[in-house]
């Protein structure tokens, strides 16, 4: 198997609290508590897209919405 490994920037403070401010925006926007199995699918699109480069608070908070809403429209019974 192989495996690419590329270096990672270090999260910034700023990078935590704009990431922090998209998940409990969504969270609220959603009606789901921060520490919630919801959430932590969320944030775990939050900082794939992060690593992956996306830094625009706004496409990051599009992103995991537009992601989650998709998976959930997938399924009769989301996981969500």
């Amino acid at each position: 198997m192989v495996t690419t490994d590329w270096p990672k920037e270090p999260l910034t403070t700023e990078a935590i609290e704009i990431l922090d401010r998209i998940l409990k925006n969504w969270c609220a926007e959603y009606g789901c508590e921060t520490g919630s199995l919801r959430a932590q699918m969320a944030a775990r699109i939050l900082i794939d897209w992060f690593e992956f480069g996306v830094r625009d608070e706004g496409e990051l908070a599009g992103l995991v919405r537009d992601k989650l809403v998709f998976d959930r429209s997938l399924s009769e019974h989301p996981v969500l």
